[in-house]
């Protein structure tokens, strides 16, 4: 064990970092919301006024036709921002990290990358903010589509990249909501909805910290399972009552704080159902944040709310200092001024309250229309630019605020991100271009940063109370050999030292082994894809990891196990494998109990084997199953036990016989109408899950029991591979005479049967069909199975995506039904499926994919 002296000379070094975390540098705004996380400066001898047209005495420094939702942000007398990449040629477009010179607004470098596999029209993308990290140089940027890199700062050169959704299965959405990653000591941490593998395979909001230097990854901690939305809060850090604290808003409706060096939760505060993009403020022992969505248990739109974050665990009902509802907080991140809470709600009004108690304090001031962006203080003023193209100058006083200047940016201009400012200029961000403005004969040295808390030096002690197994997730081929770090941290998350090899008892679940040395070796024989659960003892403090084993190409599934393979990203919670030979057999027979086959093994495969279905909880799963059913409407909606059991017995006392159910119960509960005592009684279900496993033709099934899963992507391995074919047998089922849509994925393209068009489609990003795809008209059945193959090669800097579909059994055709030549390649990606489930279920079946011969 480590002696006292190395332990705190250990964790003092971590304060330190800690400490010089905090002091980027006068001429350094690292990150969106600033060097001390509050949208806030020390610059003073700013501009009152400007004007975007420029000219004499318009105080426009520099204006660049560089256009961006993204948040600026500054390093080494460098501008970096995030925007699209549409140039003149929309067969090229994508997303790009730009490097500005702060004096002249001249571009430096650009990095371009492909937006692939998601639905982010290009107009929103560029939605996150580059963060800076001083003491390497680098630069982070996760993209739209949840591609990550690591870039030189000072030449643009990649260090080192991630694509989070095929590795860790991030997800991507049409609204293009992206999170901001955040540097602190070591690691790059970076979050996002994540739809994974084994235990992580529901979707959940989670945060991912990375080694800095690599992208190893070191912690991967969620919140709460199944939030309803994306969203882009951001973290901010801070020291509270001497402890170190991640605070950030969820997609699950919470405000949530970890320990950033360990991933550990602290607290948990729920303000909705629905995602929260309020980045919150922490101010001495207080934690500042708001929405606009329905608050829970109350009707009531939107809240401001006080937070108490020292105390642990779900804090919603114990740790509220005050909270005022109807504030309709959505986007725009308070501020503290002078003792005084500023912020602008959804709708442009400025509100100014009192930090102890929430009470406004004078009259709101009208901005505008439309908020989005958060306010930069700095100078004593309030620079404040509204979506619709307002912008204000304000200074706040005791009473609020007045307006010292008003401005209007061209016609066509959005404004998204925000204001930021460095070494006596102010640059703004707008859809069309990023101004600099400033005083031409500025020489105003800033005013000192007030000095931020520290973590308590007397609370570091030498007791490890945290083993953190790094890497924490990994994806391996046969012969790896891989270094596994035990590091221990104290009950504050500050680190101690590392454990040598031979202070850990490792556990490995799955093949392979740890050496004398603490490698993880697995043979280069090994043939499957496999999963690999990884732990680690350090006395009684336990560390664990995960491994996802997968060989080299060629690889073939055939369902038969019926499994899903657990090393699948993104496809456990949205498949499960069936018994197609019972299935079909049941559909003959019994059409209800094949449908109730359908839905209780997805249940089962999802929940667990006992399901109880009734409407007593927000999620109604007995409406959800009779939905499904078809049987929640009208006179077809069973009212009462009785009604039910003559509609489903049947079905499910042949499922009974067949073993896929060990026994169904019949009950009833109270749901009370609201009119004084009356009540009306409701059917409940309780089915239990029987022993048979699949003895036939085990096939793959894209659901369509979860409404916001029924569309979805998912990927088999490395997303390093290149040039191979993709191959399935598939078949669908129809739903009021509408058909699904399904497919695969190969490189990064996707290869889709579309029901509802009748056609075939090669494209790469669903909204941009211009930047890349093709179609052919092909007339198919539901209940028919089809052989579906895609192939995709890189030849002379360009990619050559082909696909073809025809009857299973019948001989395969010479000719592609489908072929694109991308000029703008996707040169390597993970082998995958897509569906989209909603009309139907979508069936897979002998599923190959090799190398191109």
């Amino acid at each position: 064990m480590s002696s006292f002296k190395t332990s705190i000379r250990s964790a003092a070094l971590a304060v330190s970092l800690f400490s010089a975390q905090f002091s980027w540098g006068e001429s350094d705004w690292p990150y969106w919301v600033g060097p001390q996380w509050t949208g806030q400066s020390n610059e003073v001898d700013l501009p009152e006024k400007w004007d975007p047209k420029g000219g004499e005495q318009s105080n426009l420094l520099w204006q660049s036709e560089i256009g961006s939702r993204s948040t600026p942000t500054s390093m080494n007398g460098r501008i970096y921002l995030i925007s699209n990449s549409f140039h003149d040629e929309i067969k090229k477009a994508g997303e790009r990290v730009v490097c500005l010179d702060a004096k002249t607004g001249e571009m430096v470098w650009e990095y371009n990358f492909n937006v692939y596999l998601s639905d982010v029209p290009i107009e929103r993308v560029g939605w996150s903010s580059v963060v800076c990290d001083p003491e390497t140089g680098n630069v982070y940027a996760q993209g739209v589509c949840g591609y990550f890199c690591c870039l030189n700062g000072a030449t643009g050169e990649l260090v080192w990249e991630h694509s989070m959704h095929e590795e860790f299965g991030f997800l991507t959405t049409y609204g293009g909501r992206t999170n901001y990653p955040v540097v602190f000591e070591g690691n790059v941490i970076i979050s996002a909805v994540v739809i994974g593998w084994g235990e992580q395979a529901k979707p959940n909001h989670r945060f991912l910290a990375m080694d800095k230097t690599n992208g190893t990854p070191v912690w991967f901690e969620g919140t709460k399972p199944l939030p309803e939305d994306t969203t882009y809060s951001s973290p901010v850090i801070g020291v509270i009552s001497g402890e170190l604290q991640m605070v950030c808003s969820a997609g699950d409706g919470g405000i949530h704080s970890f320990q950033p060096r360990t991933g550990k939760k602290l607290w948990s505060y729920y303000l909705s159902k629905h995602g929260i993009n309020t980045t919150p403020l922490i101010v001495g022992n207080r934690v500042y944040c708001g929405h606009s969505e329905e608050n829970l248990n109350s009707s009531e739109m939107g809240a401001v709310v006080c937070i108490d974050p020292t105390k642990r665990g779900d804090i919603t009902e114990t740790g509220t200092i005050w909270k005022k509802t109807e504030y309709s907080l959505g986007r725009s991140s308070p501020q503290m001024i002078d003792g005084r809470l500023y912020l602008v709600n959804d709708a442009a009004k400025l509100y100014c309250l009192n930090p102890e108690n929430g009470d406004q304090i004078g009259e709101p001031v009208r901005l505008g229309t439309m908020m989005r962006a958060n306010m930069l203080y700095a100078d004593g003023k309030l620079y404040v630019n509204e979506v619709n193209g307002r912008g204000f100058i304000l200074k706040p006083t005791e009473m609020g605020a007045d307006t010292l200047y008003k401005y209007r940016f061209p016609s066509g201009e959005e404004c998204h991100g925000s204001p930021i400012c460095v070494d006596g200029r102010i640059y703004i961000p707008t859809t069309s271009k990023m101004y600099c403005i400033g005083k031409s004969d500025h020489s105003a040295n800033p005013v000192a940063l007030p000095e931020l808390p520290k973590e308590d030096h007397e609370a570091l002690d030498e007791v490890p109370a945290h083993l953190q197994i790094v890497p924490v997730e990994s994806l391996f081929r046969p012969g790896t050999k891989q270094a596994i770090h035990g590091r221990l941290y104290n009950r504050k998350g500050q680190y101690l030292r590392n454990a040598r090899a031979d202070e850990l008892l490792f556990n490995v679940e799955g093949p392979g082994e740890i050496d004398a040395g603490g490698n993880y070796i697995i043979s280069a024989s090994h043939k499957t894809h496999d999963a690999v659960h990884l732990s680690a003892k350090f006395d009684a403090i336990e560390g664990r990891a995960r491994m996802r084993i997968v060989p080299d190409l060629n690889w073939s599934f055939d369902f038969n196990d019926g499994k899903v393979p657990e090393t699948w990203v993104g496809c456990a919670y949205r498949h499960v494998a069936m018994d197609w030979d019972l299935l079909t057999k049941l559909r003959d027979e019994n059409p209800t109990a094949s449908s109730l086959y359908i839905y209780l093994m997805t249940e089962f495969a999802n929940f667990g084997p006992k399901r109880v279905f009734d409407d007593t909880t927000p999620q109604q799963q007995w409406k959800s199953l009779l939905t499904y059913l078809e049987l929640a409407e009208g006179e077809n909606r069973p009212k009462t036990v009785d009604e039910a059991k003559a509609l489903l017995d049947a079905g499910l006392q042949r499922l009974v016989d067949e073993r896929i159910i060990a026994s169904f119960e019949w009950s009833h509960w109270d749901r009370k109408t609201g009119r004084g005592d009356e009540v009306v009684v409701e059917p409940r279900l309780t089915v239990a899950k029987g022993d048979r496993e699949i003895d036939g033709n085990g096939v793959m099934c894209k659901i369509s029991t979860i409404a916001k899963g029924t569309r979805s992507q998912g990927w088999m391995g490395q997303p390093d591979l290149h040039d191979y074919t993709v191959q399935a047998d598939v078949l669908t089922f129809s739903r009021q005479s509408k058909l699904p849509d399904g497919g695969l994925i190969a490189q990064r393209y996707t290869f889709d049967l579309m029901g509802a068009s009748q056609q075939l489609q090669l494209r790469t990003w669903t909204p941009q069909l211009d930047r890349f795809s093709a179609n052919s008209p092909l007339t198919w059945e539901p209940n028919v199975w089809y052989t579906m193959k895609m192939k995709v090669e890189n030849q002379d800097g360009k990619a050559i995506v082909s696909g073809k579909l025809w009857r299973r059994g019948e001989t395969e055709p010479e000719e592609w039904s489908v072929t694109q030549t991308d000029e703008a390649p996707n040169k390597i990606g993970s082998p995958g499926l897509v569906g989209n489930t909603k009309d139907g279920e979508f069936f897979y079946d002998n599923l190959t994919v090799e190398r191109n011969q």
